[in-house]
């Protein structure tokens, strides 16, 4: 990881963010003409707000990954025994869904978003980390799911403080976007996927 990967990445994220912020804002226009991310009836100006919002949380959920890789680097230090801060990874993501439920469960949200939301999540999440298995080895499977799962909730406090459904799907699914981006790229950066490793021996038979 150098300077200009980290820049390429930062400004993929804050677009991506953006576009994610965009499209699922104009969705939920399309359907809930009230749906408004300022206090204002120029649709146009929405938009551009939409967008804005978008490229803020596409920056959040990039300090969020290099938080977590900091946090994970420092565990795997202090954990002499790597599937002990893999099983702590493991608890604390079904920690995280079982929280989601209580935060939302008999509050200002829809009743429905108390089991819609965690089960949403944990389904992505699992198709994330299928992907990054595939990509890279089986030993991303619980690193991937907390990631997904706990870095995109912590990350998405505010929408969940709101109590406004709306809102939450509004804050949530940036994020997510944004996070799968950065877990699936980074091996690719690191040069640790399957096809890096496979190419790797022909590389070096060429090079000679």
């Amino acid at each position: 990881m150098n300077l200009r990967k980290w820049m390429t990445m930062f400004g993929l994220s804050i677009i991506l963010g953006g576009v994610a912020s965009l499209i699922t804002g104009l969705i939920m226009l399309l359907g809930d003409s009230s749906f408004r991310v300022v206090k204002t009836e120029d649709w146009l100006f929405n938009i551009a707000m939409m967008f804005l919002a978008g490229l803020s949380l596409g920056a959040f959920a990039h300090m969020g990954f290099f938080a977590y890789m900091m946090v994970n680097y420092i565990a795997r230090s202090i954990f002499r025994r790597p599937y002990l801060w893999v099983a702590l990874q493991g608890f604390l993501a079904v920690f995280v869904l079982i929280e989601i439920v209580y935060w939302t469960y008999d509050s200002e949200f829809h009743p429905a978003v108390f089991w819609a939301v965690p089960l949403a999540l944990a389904a992505v999440s699992t198709a994330v980390a299928w992907r990054k298995v595939y990509e890279t080895t089986s030993g991303a499977w619980v690193p991937t799911l907390f990631f997904m799962i706990a870095g995109t909730t912590v990350e998405a406090l505010p929408g969940f403080q709101s109590g406004n459904a709306s809102s939450l799907v509004f804050t949530l699914i940036p994020l997510f976007v944004c996070n799968g981006y950065h877990i699936l790229r980074l091996h690719h950066i690191l040069d640790r996927s399957k096809d890096g490793k496979r190419n790797a021996p022909a590389a070096a038979a060429e090079a000679r």
